[in-house]
């Protein structure tokens, strides 16, 4: 009995010391550079221990968004489309198209390791009388990108130091991705569960049938 009680405390202090972020922080490259009507995107898994991209996603600033049909948001519209087999590389699943004029882009993956690259093509506009939108016109601009080390990495579009009309991804903070429990988290939960079971085979044990005869 005191032996049983004593493991389960150190599998508790073992369980309380495994730090919530001890994998290597994943890392995205991302540059947007030039005129985005006629240049496609293109985001790289450059993460440091193998980590590999679950989620890309892109909030432009006010007043930019998304031109993918004729006659609506802006002109000479072009629709959402990966290029160049890059989907089936990456395992792209989704979403197959976005709606015109819409600021924000998410994006989910499967199979998208270390050393590959994502390309797609799409335009970006302002308003009708806005026929370039240029990267540098987006910083400001907020993104995340989401590792199978189950944290994402939340940042910003920056300037690009010598290049006038570009702007790139830069990851600020490393948070939990949402819905994904932290290391830690998962030693605790696997432990609550080892202790429930085990207090249910000691009441178990303790169950005798008697019976009395007359």
């Amino acid at each position: 009995m005191k032996k049983s009680k004593k493991l389960l405390l150190a599998c508790a202090a073992t369980a309380l010391a495994i730090p919530g972020t001890a994998q290597a922080d994943g890392g995205l490259t991302f540059i947007i550079d030039g005129d985005t009507f006629n240049n496609p995107f293109t985001i790289t898994n450059s993460s440091t221990a193998g980590e590999t991209v679950l989620g890309f996603g892109i909030s432009l600033i006010a007043p930019y968004g998304f031109d993918t049909e004729a006659g609506g948001f802006g002109i000479d519209p072009v629709p959402f489309a990966p290029v160049g087999g890059s989907d089936v590389t990456t395992g792209y699943t989704g979403p197959g198209s976005f709606a015109d004029g819409s600021s924000n882009l998410d994006f989910t993956f499967n199979d998208f390791d270390v050393g590959e690259s994502f390309i797609w093509n799409i335009d970006i506009d302002r308003d009708s009388n806005i026929l370039t939108v240029f990267g540098s016109d987006l910083i400001g601009s907020t993104g995340y990108a989401d590792f199978s080390n189950g944290l994402r990495g939340v940042g910003i579009f920056e300037a690009v130091g010598g290049n006038d009309d570009a702007a790139q991804f830069m990851i600020q903070t490393f948070t939990p991705t949402p819905g994904v429990p932290e290391p830690g988290t998962w030693a605790m939960m696997i432990l609550g569960f080892g202790l429930i079971g085990s207090q249910m085979r000691r009441r178990k044990s303790k169950t005798r049938l008697r019976v009395s005869y007359a």
